[in-house]
């Protein structure tokens, strides 16, 4: 298989984002049940047994779970995330208990984690999750031809320090949870608009476009291809007014940046690297 990456679902119902080598299959990610887990990486034509680590960005539950903790139990898969975050797994899940008994729940404090060629760096973001909240950065492939993923789905705005952290990747997954107007306008509780329209809470479409072409100043011309969408909110957004948020992207360029919106029941898109 040739470096790619695939949204295998994407949203509030469940979060998991693949993404391969030629060598190795990382998840980040793995807030979908065993069931739909399985039928989302038949779907790209992976096997769970391939699988060499999940890398979890946070805990709320639909970015791990029981189910989750059950699916790499029974697959040996070991799962990285940072010790508090570790901690907070177990005190959640008594499942996952047996992934710390087991030896596959590993800390990730500092040092790139290696799974194959691909190599793993987490960096914070601010979301109002117990413990860390996390984005990851994946460099996979040979050295002379590596490509650089950097993700980061659940985070109220981008700081500058983790900013740096986009600089020349070849792709992001960068979320692009709601429109504001849209936000404002639901029946959803006051507080629960302020919180995710907060600087801890969700990315609007605006505040993904900023980020983007913030990211594309900074980085080499032509060095960004490809661009995910993520955490789309399902009565707050649609994948039309995210994708039109960012028509800056490709707009005056010979080479226009990729854009894809990733969707909460379809595994896609799959993107080759």
């Amino acid at each position: 298989m040739n470096a790619m990456l695939c949204p295998l679902a994407s949203g509030s119902l469940g979060n998991a984002l693949l993404v391969a080598s030629r060598r190795a299959r990382v998840l980040v990610d793995i807030g979908l049940t065993q069931r739909r887990l399985r039928e989302t990486l038949a779907a790209v034509g992976v096997e769970p047994d391939e699988i060499g680590g999940v890398f979890v960005t946070h805990t709320h539950r639909d970015h791990f779970s029981t189910s989750a903790a059950g699916f790499c139990l029974r697959h040996a898969i070991p799962v990285y995330a940072s010790e508090e975050n570790l901690g907070n797994l177990s005190d959640t899940f008594p499942a996952f208990r047996k992934l710390v008994r087991g030896g596959l729940a590993r800390p990730m404090d500092g040092e790139a984690v290696e799974v194959g060629d691909v190599a793993v760096e987490a960096f914070d973001v601010p979301h109002d999750s117990p413990g860390w909240c996390q984005g990851f950065r994946l460099s996979l492939g040979p050295a002379r031809r590596r490509r650089w993923v950097t993700v980061a789905t659940d985070l109220g705005h981008v700081p500058d320090d983790a900013m740096a952290w986009f600089k020349n990747a070849t792709a992001v997954v960068i979320e692009s949870n709601h429109d504001p107007e849209m936000l404002w306008a639901s029946n959803r509780p006051a507080d629960l608009i302020d919180r995710i329209a907060g600087p801890h809470g969700h990315l609007s479409n605006e505040d993904a476009a900023e980020a983007m072409a913030e990211i594309v100043g900074r980085s080499r011309p032509g060095r960004l291809k490809d661009v995910v969408l993520a955490h789309l909110s399902r009565d707050c957004n649609t994948p039309d007014l995210a994708l039109e948020a960012q028509a800056h992207l490709a707009r005056g360029k010979a080479e226009p940046v990729r854009v894809f919106a990733a969707t909460q029941f379809e595994p896609g898109p799959m993107v080759m690297m």
